[in-house]
């Protein structure tokens, strides 16, 4: 490994900073750099994948989190859609935000199995041409 594709401490604390910070200006104050060696780290290989594999990370912990609390979601949409006492109208956005996300799930299956079928062909075409 080349000193070009290890990251420093102190753009893994910049990394850091990023993470959470607003804007990479902040993140630069925060991590004690200058504005300009902020943006000089962003364009280096390797803290541009450092940075991905960190944003990756903190985006699977927040899907998983999100997915663990959708079935609770759905009961308190479904408890109110099917609750003739809740305001019309409360009942009819509820009852909305169901089939909207019925609607967005099957899309996504759909995309998924058409991306998956893509995937199947080329990775075919590759072994027949290699």
């Amino acid at each position: 490994m080349t000193q070009n594709d290890t990251v420093s401490a102190a753009q893994r604390r910049f990394i850091g900073q990023l993470l959470t910070a607003p804007t990479v200006r902040r993140a630069a104050e925060a991590s004690g750099i200058s504005e300009r060696t902020a943006w000089r780290y962003l364009r280096a290989p390797a803290v541009r994948h450092e940075l991905a594999e960190r944003q990756d990370g903190i985006l699977g912990h927040v899907a998983r989190r999100l997915a663990s609390e959708m079935g609770g979601a759905l009961d308190v949409l479904s408890a109110v859609m099917a609750d003739t006492a809740a305001h019309p109208g409360a009942r009819v956005s509820a009852a909305r935000a169901v089939l909207e996300s019925g609607l967005r799930l099957a899309e996504l299956v759909s995309l998924s199995e058409r991306v998956a079928e893509l995937e199947r062909i080329v990775s075919k075409e590759n072994e027949h041409a290699g």
